[in-house]
């Protein structure tokens, strides 16, 4: 455990430094689906706060919509050990659509989901939301937007809610989803996952070709997230004042 713990908290302490995710006396509202990856940030944040530079406070957050394949209180020990306080909360919303059979699909669940979390967030006093979105997260959403709504797009680390009263982050944007899936073995973690993780959807093609390309590139994970921090405007579509890039400039590239 130690090893991969080693390694989870040191990603995420490179995350936090780069994207100055926290500050004194933030209050986090850690958003716990079940899954290995938030279990994995939730666990890892705790663990975090003896090397972080400043003291901050935690409480877990889990959104109840009727698709747990498990009752999701069988996590509740795991999370008393952690001396972390947990709520839970019912999305009445989805639970309608469910209870009367209403079709609908995962983002359905996930908007339902995210402003049940921002305001459980508001209502504890937190300042800080935090997701466990990982870097396949990133870069599945990267391709998805591209691939599907003409756009370059992802997850970013950090963001401010429109009110500006909350702020969000994402502690695992540098943690890949196998050293997720390490961590989680070695915990020994009780992971719960949802019943519309088994449907097909563009998002599990994405996911089965990245997996498929790492199996026969290495480095295609890291490469990925090394490009979106690494965004040149001049060789995209982009309009500006000025005109085109110089011949010097598409050289270079």
């Amino acid at each position: 455990m130690a090893g991969v713990e080693q390694k989870v908290l040191d990603l995420m302490g490179r995350a936090m430094g780069a994207f100055s995710m926290l500050r004194p006396g933030d209050r986090i509202a850690v958003g716990v689906s079940g899954g290995k990856d938030s279990l994995t940030m939730l666990h890892a944040l705790a663990a975090y706060r003896k090397r972080a530079p400043f003291p901050y406070e935690m409480v877990a957050v889990t959104i109840e919509q009727g698709k747990f394949k498990l009752p999701i209180l069988a996590l509740e020990e795991k999370i008393r050990e952690l001396g972390v306080e947990w709520v839970v909360r019912e999305d009445p919303a989805t639970l309608s659509l469910i209870a009367e059979g209403v079709p609908h699909g995962c983002d359905v669940c996930s908007r339902h989901r995210r402003y049940h979390l921002y305001n459980v967030a508001s209502e504890l006093g937190c300042s800080v939301l935090a997701l466990g979105h990982t870097a396949d997260d990133c870069a599945e959403s990267l391709l998805r937007n591209v691939l599907f709504n003409g756009r370059i797009a992802s997850l970013p680390p950090v963001a401010e809610s429109r009110k500006g009263s909350l702020r969000l982050i994402r502690p695992l944007a540098y943690v890949s989803e196998d050293l997720s899936t390490e961590y989680a073995r070695a915990a020994g973690f009780l992971t719960i996952a949802c019943v519309c993780g088994e449907k097909e959807s563009v998002r599990r093609e994405i996911r089965e070709f990245l997996q498929a390309m790492k199996s026969r590139h290495i480095g295609i994970g890291e490469s990925i997230t090394a490009a979106l921090s690494n965004v040149n405007p001049y060789t995209l579509f982009t309009q500006r004042e000025a005109g085109v890039p110089s011949i010097q400039n598409l050289d270079e590239n």
